[in-house]
């Protein structure tokens, strides 16, 4: 006999918990199943020896208590502890870090324009932005400054909320969005926050309540595939272990089949595959969807890194970081002290440093090309940390695809991201940041959350 739930969601990052924890607690039984040993997706954080807490890659949490994400927590029972907010941006010019704050005193002729600019940004309706959807920031930002010094500002500011490089590249869409709700919740552009213990702050309450409502959260196990019943699901065939003796691609594992009217695929665009049968000539899905799908799948964003831990601190503010163009890579960076905002992920004493630099996704599958980038971007580091080398304890380097879902381009947000239910199919939903859904990295994940429980539930709450 086949195990029987009301609904079935793969994956367990921000999407996949929080769409599991709303179903929980509605009445619906829920099973979430998550291929990694931990929950998390692409949030988690790692404890190493030596008293340090580590996340995969480098986040921040927009607009922190008055986020999406948290307000997911709320909506389910729970609450996220937030450490320090970022005070500013710095941003890495003429070699020495400046405050946006000193850039703007520094060019008084242009305060009454960006003024005027943010002011214009924050009163904005939805159908405001929406109407920018189709437009690149360049764009957007040629018919509203001649201004250096403002179109700078913005140009970072768009770089950290889309991590596009190419103003030309990014949505204006995506970027006023984000920007009008910092605006009108944190009245400033951009405003950062970072969850005490890392980013499993964030994760950890939606386990929680998921589990405490009766839910049952399956980790290290893979989904084989989702099943249907002519286009309408059935449930998914886990995998299971095999008897057979033959290793690597010969191995053919066994399938374990859980029954449900209802599969959420909390999984990155790129992965569905892995689960879903996408040929045209066989897909439950219909052609016009399945382009669409082709078209977007390889549209996201990449970035390296280095995640490091010190002696002695470099840097102690907690600000977030950044440069338009590095002079040794020639890339945007992006970086933080984690341990500024909650010193209790370093041992004390001793600071921890994240960064990155955005690269294109064929450049990271390019070992040769990600190995030379790599080595140029260390020496951009010991530019602007100096005398960084005679403090690093340890230090590694880390590479990401999809970090912030969908890249955030023209075309590409909003509206035009696939929608959370799956045309042509009873029963097939979609949730996370390459979905419906607006804002920043974890605050898209939370929204499409709660957008795909809100439908799940108009169609087949208890």
């Amino acid at each position: 006999m086949a195990e029987k739930y009301d609904a079935v969601v793969i994956g367990a990052g921000i999407a996949g918990l929080g769409v599991s924890a709303l179903l929980q607690r509605a009445g619906l039984k829920t099973l979430c199943v998550e291929r990694d040993s931990q929950a998390g997706g692409r949030m988690q954080s790692f404890d190493i020896e030596g008293g340090w807490r580590v996340d995969i890659g480098l986040h921040l949490a927009e607009l922190g208590d008055a986020s999406s994400s948290s307000e997911l927590a709320r909506q389910v029972g729970k609450e996220v502890s937030w450490a320090r907010f970022s005070e500013t941006v710095e941003m890495f010019r003429a070699g020495r870090w400046q405050t946006l704050e000193e850039m703007i005193i520094a060019s008084p002729e242009d305060i009454d324009e960006i003024k005027k600019m943010m002011k214009g940004i924050a009163a904005m309706s939805d159908a405001d932005i929406e109407a920018y959807d189709l437009t690149s920031w360049k764009q957007w930002l040629d018919g509203k400054t001649t201004s250096a010094v403002a179109r700078e500002l913005f140009s970072v500011n768009g770089m950290i909320m889309t991590t596009v490089p190419d103003t030309l590249e990014m949505s204006a869409g995506e970027i006023l969005y984000i920007a009008r709700e910092n605006l009108q919740k944190k009245r400033n552009v951009l405003t950062a926050a970072y969850p005490v213990g890392g980013m499993m702050g964030v994760i950890t309450p939606l386990k929680e309540a998921f589990e405490e409502a009766g839910g049952e959260l399956m980790l290290g196990t893979e989904v084989d595939s989702v099943l249907f019943e002519g286009s309408n699901v059935r449930g998914v065939a886990l995998k299971k272990g095999s008897a057979s003796p033959y290793p690597g691609w010969f191995y053919m594992d066994d399938a374990r089949v859980v029954e449900a009217p209802v599969v959420v695929c909390a999984l990155p665009l790129w992965d569905l595959d892995g689960v879903l049968d996408v040929s045209p000539e066989t897909s439950v899905l219909p052609e016009w969807w399945l382009k669409r799908y082709d078209d977007l799948k390889f549209e996201t964003t990449g970035l390296i890194g280095y995640t490091i831990g010190l002696k002695e601190t470099v840097y102690d503010r907690p600000n977030f970081l950044s440069a338009l163009c590095l002079d040794h890579t020639g890339k945007p960076f992006q970086g933080f002290v984690p341990s500024a905002f909650d010193p209790g992920v370093a041992p004390e004493g001793k600071s921890l440093l994240q960064t990155d630099c955005v690269v294109e996704v064929d450049q990271i599958f390019d070992k040769f090309e990600l190995e030379r980038l790599l080595g140029l971007m260390w020496t951009d580091i010991q530019e602007m940390f100096p005398g960084i080398d005679d403090r690093v304890e340890w230090k590694f380097t880390y590479k990401c695809i999809g970090c912030d879902g969908l890249a955030r381009k023209p075309g590409q947000v909003g509206m035009f991201k696939p929608d959370v239910v799956a045309p042509g199919s009873g029963g097939l939903y979609f949730a996370g940041d390459t979905y419906r859904g607006r804002g920043l990295a974890l605050n898209s994940a939370a929204i499409s959350a709660k957008i795909c429980a809100e439908e799940i539930l108009g169609r087949h709450g208890p």
